[in-house]
Formats: C-alpha cells, sequence, structure tokens
C-alpha cells in the first residue's frame, strides 16, 4: 500500500514508525514531515487541500492519514473520499467534535454521556456575571481550536475574568475564543482514551495519561503536552467496558443517525472520578504525545486497521491486539521559552540511534541551511522508552533524555512518577 500522513509532529513520526513496520506497505509519505519522518520515508511539501488531491491521484495513494486536527475540521477527509481516496479520519460535521467544545457538549447532553455541568456564552459581559455567582474553581475553555492552549482553571473571579477576557476582547486565541464554554470543575485522575472507529464498531486502545501542565506537581501553564504514559494504571478492563458502552458507543450511534458515519479515531479526555469516568473533552485525531506511548504497545499490524476504518468496514475477526505486561513513557523535550515564546534555531547534537525499546521521536525539529538538526518548535523531540514495567519504562525514557542536547533544553521530571506512589 502507499500511504501519505498528513502532519509534521511527534505524533506523525510515531504513527509512520508504527505504520512502517507493516508487511503491507510499499511507499510511505509524509507532508511536510520532519527530519525524523525522513528517515521512514519521503517527505513532501503539500501545503494545502488542493495540492494534496493531486499529489495523491498522481502517486496512486491508497490511504491518506491526518494527523493534526485543524485539516480534519475544515472537512479535507470528505474531499479526499469524493475524489475515490480512503482517509482516516471523520467527516467534517463528526469532526465538530473537537472544533467546537459547544458542540461536543450538545451531543453528550442528547446522548446522556457523563460530563461537567456548563453554560455557553457569546458576550463577554454575560460571561463575567455567570462567573461572579459561580462556585470556584471552575474552567474556561475557548470553544473552538487553540492547540491544546484553550482551557484555564481559575481559582477565583478574578482569573476567571481574565480568561474570558483574553479569549473573548484580547482575541488570544482568534475566532476560536469568541464563543467560551465554562464549566464545573471536576476531582479525580485524567485519562486519555482512543477508540478506532469504522463508523459502527470500536476498537480500543490502550488508555494513557498526558502531563499537560508545564512544571513538576502539575505546576504552571497548560501546554500541548509535557509527555505520557501507557497504560494508565486505574482504566482496568472493568471501566475500560463502561467507556466504550457509556461514551464511545452512544457518540458512534448518534454520528450515524446524522447521516455521518465516524470512520477515524476518537480521543476521549476523561476524569475519573468517585462517580466514574467523565468526559472532559473529544477529539477526534490520535494525542500527541499519547500516540507516542500507544504505537509501541500496539503488536497488531495497524495499517489495515486504519485502512478498513477509512473504507468503512471492518473485518468481522479484526482485533486490535495490545501487549501485555509492557509499559511505555515519553518524556518531551521543549524549548527555551516554551509554551509562549520557544526559541528555534538551537543545534541539536547528535541523537542517540538503534535505541533497545527505545526511541526519539522528533517533533519541532528541521534541518538548517548546514544540514544540522535544529529546534523549530516548542515541543521539540519525545524521549520514549517501553519496558516491562511502568518504573523500568520511566528510567529507560529519563536516560534517553540525558542523550538529548540542545541550549534551553527543559522537560518535566515526574513523567509517571506521581503513579509509581500511589
Amino acid at each position: 500500500m502507499r500511504v501519505l500522513i498528513i502532519g509534521s509532529g511527534g505524533r506523525e513520526h510515531a504513527l509512520g514508525w508504527k505504520i512502517a513496520q507493516s508487511a503491507q506497505l510499499s511507499q510511505l509519505y509524509f507532508a511536510p514531515g520532519n527530519p525524523g519522518c525522513a528517515h521512514l520515508g519521503k517527505c513532501v511539501d503539500l501545503p494545502d487541500l488542493t495540492s494534496t488531491l493531486s499529489f495523491c491521484q498522481e502517486q496512486k495513494i491508497d490511504l491518506v492519514v491526518v494527523g493534526p486536527e485543524k485539516p480534519l475540521v475544515q472537512g479535507w477527509c470528505d474531499h479526499l473520499r469524493a475524489a475515490g481516496i480512503a482517509c482516516f479520519g471523520p467527516s467534517k460535521l463528526a469532526a465538530q467534535l473537537e472544533g467546537s467544545k459547544a458542540f461536543a457538549k450538545k451531543v453528550m447532553a442528547e446522548t446522556k454521556i457523563p460530563t461537567a455541568k456548563y453554560q455557553r456564552f457569546d458576550a463577554f459581559d454575560q460571561a463575567c456575571a455567570y462567573v461572579k455567582n459561580h462556585e470556584f474553581p471552575l474552567v474556561v475553555k475557548a470553544d473552538g481550536l487553540a492547540s491544546g492552549k484553550g482551557v484555564t482553571i481559575c481559582q477565583n473571579e478574578g482569573e476567571a475574568v481574565m480568561a474570558l477576557k483574553e479569549a473573548m476582547v484580547d482575541n488570544r486565541f482568534g475566532e476560536s475564543g469568541k464563543v467560551v464554554v465554562i464549566e464545573e470543575f471536576l476531582v479525580g485522575r485524567e485519562a486519555s482514551f482512543h477508540v478506532i472507529c469504522d463508523g459502527k464498531r470500536g476498537l480500543a486502545l490502550v488508555a494513557a495519561q498526558d502531563h499537560k501542565a508545564l512544571h513538576d506537581g502539575n505546576h504552571g501553564p497548560n501546554t500541548g503536552g509535557m509527555g505520557t504514559f501507557a497504560p494508565s494504571p486505574f482504566v482496568t478492563p472493568e471501566m475500560e467496558q463502561v467507556i466504550l458502552e457509556q461514551i464511545a458507543d452512544p457518540v458512534f450511534q448518534y454520528m450515524a443517525q446524522q447521516g455521518s458515519p465516524f470512520q477515524g479515531v476518537l480521543f476521549i479526555g476523561l476524569m475519573l472520578t468517585w462517580h466514574g469516568p467523565k468526559v472532559l473533552e473529544f477529539n477526534v485525531r490520535f494525542g500527541d504525545p499519547e500516540t507516542q506511548v500507544m504505537m509501541p504497545l500496539i503488536e497488531s499490524d495497524l495499517l489495515p486497521i486504519l485502512y478498513q476504518s477509512a473504507q468503512g468496514q471492518f473485518e468481522p475477526d479484526l482485533d486490535l491486539k495490545i501487549a501485555d505486561q509492557r509499559a511505555c513513557v515519553c518524556v518531551v523535550c521543549t524549548a527555551e521559552g516554551y509554551p509562549e515564546n520557544p526559541r528555534s534555531g538551537d543545534v541539536i547534537e547528535p541523537l542517540p540511534q538503534n535505541v533497545e525499546d527505545g526511541i526519539v521521536f522528533h517533533a519541532g525539529t528541521q534541518t538548517n541551511g548546514e544540514g544540522k538538526l535544529v529546534t523549530a518548535g516548542g515541543r521539540v523531540l519525545g524521549a520514549t522508552a517501553w519496558r516491562s514495567d511502568l518504573d523500568r519504562a520511566r528510567n529507560a525514557a529519563y536516560r534517553l533524555v540525558e542523550k538529548v542536547h540542545f541550549r534551553g533544553k527543559y522537560f518535566r521530571k515526574d513523567i509517571g512518577g506521581h503513579e509509581l506512589n500511589s
């Protein structure tokens, strides 16, 4: 099969790394990819949908895998399918589960999916009046896409008003912040749960846990993700069944009833509360950096699973096998100044190669005019390792971190650490 992966981050490098292991793969392309992806396939410049469609037709691409959320929300999969090209990713309508938090809340309300209580606002004054009489903490969310940075946990009225002003008045998130959702603050443990669907049936991946805050102990501003581990010890087989039956399946049934069957991966951001799992958010693509810890734990050939999902029909006996007795940890190394103003252009010293049960996934990297690898984004690299248990995987991942060198490198030192002592 000839495969094109859309995107340039750590998620796309990890997906390509897994797909490259398939016996069914004949050619792998990335658009635009990154220097890590370039070791697995060919990186091509396809700046828009029109050029992507032309490339797929000229190169006889069998499957397009869309990594980032923006092209999904823009409806790329609809156009690719209309041109007869198999595309892993949901329709434009189904992608609104991530593209609009208000839409996602509407779906959850209609399907009785457990989630936080909320209110939607498109007027700054009305939102301020609401928080004035609200118990704290509470959560302010930009309705649209905000690169994982549109969520603010507010401890008092002043912080809430500031978050509302940044989103609705100062346009920090552009059009995405014109509408906000204000939610109750849920208490519990977070988990990331992914389900691949063919429009009817879902296949669950291993549950992971992201670390969003910049600093150790979950302090500091939200980021796109400072590290992950899998499996989550708190998502038991019994809870996984509850998540599938009470959350994933109702979403898939709802989208099918709307005439837009969900073909792709549903990423369910969960809070595991005393009253059971509740939905924090939906994403309609693989998480980043969750993908980096899920891929090494998948024993099945992923390519036919993605292809059958894109075609809208899993084979009856299709299964997704996850490795038993194995854990994976990814520690993200970020550039100086991340998340607000990351530096770029710092030279990265040669990375470790052929690591046993480990890899350094590229995210924000590029090759400069002198042929040297340099930083080119906030989250630069993901040091990833898998072992027989979480403790060993964590230690191995941090040994990899020690071998990553560039000016201003920053990383959290507690990825997976709290869970070891719980």
